[in-house]
């Protein structure tokens, strides 16, 4: 009995199958979880690249994986609402963490959520969770426990000298406002004192009256660049973009390297577009 019962906890864990396996829904937190257990982890993230995950939907090969990880690490992007039920089927011993938990969160009007998802724009938040993260890891994985607190002092660390060098250099554009077509940055701003003012609205484009009231209000606070990400359309964007001659600038808020997305946005921000 005792030997079934530890063959059960190998196989829920990953550990027949080499690498504990740790599934996570975006990209960012793939890089959260690398950063803390480095390699005595395997990591593998459902939307990849170019993906969105308000319409994403998994692959058989993804779901065969899935019935071999320890531990699922939700960020409440739109497609869990439907997946997650189905993903516990397919692996009912696996552990669902949800990265948001106990955080201080925005309400998501853009997608009628009950919390906007990208916590990952804010260093303080990212820590806050990998903090949570590394108890679940360690409780996962005991014999990792030393290498687990090594990882999460580490990127501490990193995250709170990105965090004062945003600070820092943000600090002179307190107060202002910039100009995004998917309202993903709202934590950054709250971060560091800016407004984001979003094209789209509650997963919609604007109509040709809200735009023509965007415009306006967007050449009122001298507005010269639009925020874009990849995996969205930017018909509209390009419109605004020509009526306040406006550079349509990509940022990704999905990107894998959150460090250099973040520094990427700042540097937009403060003009260097370059």
């Amino acid at each position: 009995m005792r030997f079934l019962t530890f063959f059960l906890f190998l196989l829920a864990s990953g550990m027949l199958y080499g690498k504990p396996l740790i599934f996570v829904s975006v990209l960012p937190q793939k890089t959260i979880v690398e950063a803390i257990a480095g390699d005595a982890l395997r990591v593998e993230a459902m939307v990849g690249k170019g993906f969105n995950p308000a319409t994403y939907q998994p692959s058989p090969r993804q779901i065969a994986r899935l019935s071999k990880a320890a531990l699922y690490v939700r960020a409440g992007v739109p497609f869990e609402q439907s997946w997650l039920p189905r993903f516990h089927s397919a692996n009912p011993s696996m552990r669902i963490l949800d990265m948001r938990q106990g955080l201080n969160l925005i309400e998501d009007h853009a997608h009628g959520q009950e919390s906007d998802p990208h916590i990952w724009t804010d260093p303080s938040l990212v820590k806050q969770h990998a903090r949570v993260l590394t108890t679940e890891l360690t409780k996962r994985f005991p014999d990792l426990q030393e290498q687990l607190q090594t990882g999460y002092q580490a990127f501490a660390g990193k995250l709170d000298a990105l965090d004062s060098e945003l600070e820092a250099g943000l600090a002179p554009l307190k107060g202002k406002t910039f100009l995004v077509y998917h309202p993903a940055w709202s934590y950054f701003a709250r971060r560091y004192h800016l407004h984001q003012l979003a094209v789209e609205a509650h997963g919609k484009e604007p109509n040709s009256r809200s735009l023509a009231a965007l415009i306006d209000q967007a050449r009122r606070l001298g507005i010269h660049a639009i925020i874009v990400q990849p995996e969205h359309a930017n018909t509209t964007a390009g419109v605004l973009a020509r009526a306040l001659n406006a550079e349509l600038v990509e940022v990704d808020p999905l990107d894998e390297d959150i460090f250099a997305s973040l520094r990427k946005l700042a540097n937009v921000l403060r003009g260097k577009t370059s």
